[in-house]
């Protein structure tokens, strides 16, 4: 009878940060032979995976490649915006903001949630309103109207879901969906109501059975969320993780645009937030570039930002004594990390994707993005706001001034050069466009030239099959499992792997042995690629 696998710890980094809790308060000594490493402990001393996706982005996977390389594709992005603005009452003024995407689980449907100033605000903050559309292919998404909607102005068909929403607003897929009337959360900043109230800001949490009727469950929290929050469940260390602008509209001690974090264990209390991602740790970064916002999605142990780089030009606005630069266009970076903390630019030198060119619908700035992503025909699909314009000051009432005045006014000259030989542009409204990538297409492994080889590092595994997703159109893979030795097993060798070929996203390795037998041994992965790429890896169930 197979001895089943030691099971991986899906806390272990809670295991991890007990232990080395207990050891720094003298707990806990610790053990002599493996400091100064402190981990969860198993009784098979090696990385165990079970059956997590396995992406290569990073090097956490890796030990060699041989005559590869790996390259990140760019997204590809549909010419038409899967939601164009300025057709109903409530959009008379064209600034929508993604909010969140996505797919229902018990009637598959996908969900779009986006806010839409219908007041006066020349900030934007108040008279904003969350409204919702859908979509069954993640490419043609409609507003949906209807009586579950709140009214305007005589209108009681709509898709507005609330009114004075802000547009910070994270809303999420609830976790525990034992409860069906909180199937949905969302924590978002009441502009009026705070102002209302006496307050610069509040953090409201609301829950939902469908999406559309939000029902208040706290009305405020000691540490507000702030700028484009992005929420996702981590369930290593069982919390919310929240990802939002780190701004210094109350505190110029800091630069105005950098990425914070905060935790909750139940959505409503947060922690305070604090700093992940800034332009002052990044020496191969320009110092103008700012990061306005990051969305985050999970796969396996790894988290990939889809950051939204601020390209600030060099004017400044100034008030009070301080200054601060709002004059930019916005392009995505992408970025990598294993603990959600500390985060690397992964990619070339250049933007992962890039605005467009001149008269696009992102020619001026391409973010924000959702968390998550949504799959669908095996493409992921993560909508972003798409502007024409860069952000600028040219146009608005404002009190404050912008320096220096002589490049301010050389700027503002030519953008009203624009607007007098174009007219009011209506092509450059706002809209909401898709980035599009095959499934785990954020990086491949692919031979420099026709053949290469793909060495893993040392790991134990959980699961019947290995799964594969790869590009083989043309060419072929094969796979064998090495011991300690560097030496096949049994039934493993590249010889009894069938080659892997043909026209699908996903495919199962299939050998001469059984994967079981393998179970609580250390293996070594090697991917012998012919013409061929390879996305990424996970052991699973025989009926997966």
């Amino acid at each position: 009878m197979t001895t089943p696998p030691e099971k991986k710890n899906p806390t272990e980094s809670l295991e991890t940060a007990r232990k080395i809790a207990e050891t720094r308060a003298g707990e806990c000594p610790p053990d002599k032979r493996r400091y100064p490493y402190i981990a969860t402990d198993y009784d098979i001393p090696s990385l165990h995976i079970g059956t997590e996706r396995q992406l290569f982005v990073d090097n956490f996977i890796l030990d060699h490649l041989d005559g590869v390389e790996r390259v990140f594709p760019t997204p590809e992005r549909p010419e038409t915006a899967i939601l164009e603005f300025g057709d109903l009452p409530w959009e008379n003024r064209v600034r929508p903001h993604p909010v969140a995407a996505l797919q229902d689980p018990d009637s598959g449907k996908f969900k779009l949630w986006y806010v839409q100033p219908i007041g006066d605000d020349p900030f934007g903050d108040s008279g904003m309103a969350l409204c919702y559309a859908e979509s069954d292919d993640c490419l043609h998404w409609e507003k949906t109207l209807s009586a579950k909607g709140l009214p305007y102005e005589g209108h009681t068909a709509t898709n507005i879901v609330l009114h004075d929403s802000g547009h910070h607003i994270g809303l999420v897929l609830n976790r525990d969906q034992t409860e069906p009337a909180r199937k949905y959360l969302m924590v978002y900043n009441p502009h009026d109501r705070a102002r209302a109230a006496g307050k610069a800001t509040m953090s409201t949490v609301l829950a939902s059975p469908d999406g559309l009727a939000w029902t208040e469950i706290s009305a405020d929290t000691p540490y507000r969320h702030h700028h484009y929050q992005r929420i996702i469940w981590d369930e290593s260390i069982q919390k919310w993780i929240a990802y939002s602008q780190y701004s210094h509209h109350w505190n110029f001690l800091y630069r105005k645009r950098q990425v914070g974090r905060q935790e909750s264990a139940d959505f409503i209390k947060w922690s305070p937030k604090e700093v992940v991602l800034s332009i002052d740790d990044e020496p191969n970064l320009p110092p103008h570039l700012e990061f306005h916002d990051m969305s985050v999605r999970k796969i396996g142990g790894l988290y990939l930002g889809i950051v939204g780089e601020f390209m600030a030009e060099p004017l400044w606005s100034t008030e009070d004594g301080r200054n601060w630069r709002d004059h930019a266009h916005a392009r995505l970076g992408l970025y990598a990390s294993r603990d959600g903390k500390r985060w690397s630019r992964v990619g070339g030198p250049g933007p992962w994707v890039d605005n467009r060119g001149p008269g696009s619908s992102d020619y001026g700035f391409l973010t924000p993005t959702v968390a998550g992503q949504l799959l669908y025909d095996g493409n992921i699909h993560i909508p972003y706001l798409a502007s024409p314009d860069k952000q600028h000051w040219f146009d608005k009432p404002f009190g404050f001034d912008i320096v220096p005045e002589a490049d301010f006014q050389q700027a503002k000259a030519k953008w009203q050069a624009l607007g007098q030989v174009h007219g009011q542009w209506p092509t450059r409204n706002r809209s909401i466009g898709t980035l599009v990538l095959r499934e785990d297409g954020w990086a491949r492994l692919q031979p420099i030239y026709e053949c290469g080889r793909i060495i893993s590092r040392q790991f134990v595994f959980e699961g019947e099959q290995l799964h594969i997703n790869a590009d083989v159109h043309g060419g072929f893979i094969r796979v064998e499992v090495l011991d300690p030795n560097f030496k096949a097993y049994a039934g493993f060798s590249a010889d009894d792997c069938t080659p892997i070929s043909g026209g699908d996203t996903w495919y199962t390795v299939r050998w001469k042995g059984d994967l079981q037998s393998l179970w609580n041994k250390p293996v070594r992965l090697v991917f012998h690629l012919n013409q061929a790429s390879l996305y990424s890896f996970e052991f699973a169930a025989a009926n997966k």
